[in-house]
């Protein structure tokens, strides 16, 4: 079956270098990275002992933005790709170098670090965990109830309204950090079932409290309240908590993604990229319909979901330019907590400033627009910055392996986060990835914690 399904990726994605009109050298640059990606998938499905999803994050990501999406968008007759920048055989080489030399450092550490962390602790479940439980269900229930004006205003004014909210800031923490706590207790309550010798009535409270949970996940975190980017994450959670065995191995993980970004990342956009409230909506079910036909059916890799890899381009260009920002940019994205009515100065989003790039040099027409994690590696400090963002990526996923291998599920919750989020985060831009992991990550891992020691030696009988 690990053949097949090899082959499978191999020949099936492989199939765009036979349809893609551009110069051969061109091709072939594309190429040399596309057997560099299919390397790291050989030891991905067949040497790779440990459970990895975010090694197939990793490559799905790199097959479908920087392979098959910059082919499918290369038009011979404009010449230009989806965010309009112009194309050009030689920039496309360029980009590709510094894209092989990504993965290559990336894979050759990611090897290195794993040899080097093989100690998992096991986690011992607690007697107090009903308790603690209980206790995290009340907090999300408080959630709701301080909330509920909240949600209705979400429900009831379409998304490109609240974009000019001016309790943003505010607004983006309750979303992103409250709304997420139900989730810790979901894998609270699995790590229960878990345990032998439950007493039954714990066993009944808990399961009453699942119930609860999972309800107010889905009012907190549906197409109406989140966007692609925190939804798909936190259910892919909830899959790999209430049905492990479908994404337990590295090839089940890595086919998932891979149908998932193709067929459910449009269909969600039907939802999430709507210009009608949930109300509108339902009064008038026919809009999700007019924006399926006008969405969904067109081909999803000539759109803007996949624009990655021509604002890569458009991001060596800008810096060809005005020069590398030198961290500059990372500061802006590791203080993002900071309001910029207090920093001023605070650096703009690389998303924005290559955005407006394009607006004023190639006749774009917004600056909301994704940059990839290798274009904020260059920005920053050039091909020094493509290697050592590289080498950090491989450290921290190495890491992040540990957490997922912990009998704690607090932990193993957290570290799935991270894996499916890391598509986004890859995707970029770097402030909004990297801000949505650490607020999503208090209310699924810190917050939860913080109760946990809080409460310590407390049992509820």
């Amino acid at each position: 079956m690990r053949n097949f399904i090899f082959l499978l990726f191999f020949f099936f994605t492989g199939i765009q270098f036979f349809i893609a009109d551009v110069t051969f050298v061109t091709l072939l640059s594309f190429f040399v990275n596309y057997i560099v990606i299919m390397v790291i998938m050989y030891y991905h499905f067949f040497l790779e002992k440990d459970f990895s999803p975010f090694i197939s994050a990793y490559l799905i990501f790199n097959l479908l933005f920087f392979i098959i999406a910059p082919l499918a968008q290369i038009y011979t007759e404009t010449e230009t790709y989806v965010n309009n920048f112009p194309y050009h055989w030689a920039e496309a080489i360029r980009a590709n170098i510094y894209i092989l030399l990504f993965n290559i450092t990336f894979f050759v550490s990611y090897i290195v670090f794993k040899k080097q962390h093989k100690t998992v602790i096991d986690y011992q479940i607690k007697k107090k965990l009903p308790f603690d439980i209980l206790v995290i269900l009340v907090l999300s229930i408080l959630i709701l109830v301080f909330n509920i004006d909240y949600i209705q205003e979400k429900l009831m004014t379409p998304t490109w309204k609240l974009q000019y909210d001016n309790n943003k800031s505010i607004k983006i923490i309750i979303s992103k950090v409250l709304f997420s706590v139900p989730l810790a207790g979901v894998a609270m309550c699995v790590m229960y079932f878990k345990k032998k010798n439950r007493n039954a009535i714990n066993w009944m409270t808990i399961l009453v409290s699942i119930c609860v949970f999972l309800l107010l996940i889905v009012v907190f975190k549906n197409p109406f309240m989140e966007k692609r980017s925190g939804l798909g994450p936190i259910y892919f959670c909830l899959i790999f908590l209430f049905i492990p065995k479908l994404l337990n191995s590295n090839i089940k993980t890595t086919l998932v993604l891979y149908f998932s970004l193709i067929f459910l990342m449009p269909l969600l956009a039907v939802f999430t990229h709507v210009n009608s409230s949930f109300s509108e909506v339902i009064k008038n079910p026919s809009i999700l319909f007019k924006s399926f036909k006008g969405d969904v059916l067109m081909s999803n890799f000539d759109t803007l979901n996949f624009d990655t890899y021509a604002n890569f381009l458009a991001t060596i260009e800008y810096v060809s330019l005005e020069g590398f920002s030198l961290g500059e940019q990372l500061s802006g994205a590791f203080l993002f907590f900071v309001p910029r009515s207090i920093w001023q100065t605070k650096p703009h989003t690389t998303g924005q400033v290559v955005g407006d790039y394009l607006i004023e040099n190639h006749d774009f027409w917004f600056n909301n627009l994704s940059n990839p994690f290798i274009s904020e590696a260059y920005l920053n400090f050039g091909v020094f910055g493509i290697i050592l963002f590289a080498f950090i990526l491989a450290f921290l996923l190495t890491k992040a392996i540990l957490f997922l291998k912990s009998d704690d599920y607090l932990k193993k919750t957290f570290a799935f986060f991270i894996a499916i989020h890391l598509i986004y985060f890859l995707r970029g831009d770097f402030t909004n990835g990297f801000s949505q992991f650490i607020l999503v990550g208090f209310g699924i891992y810190v917050i939860p914690k913080m109760v946990v020691l809080a409460f310590k030696g407390i049992k509820l009988w």
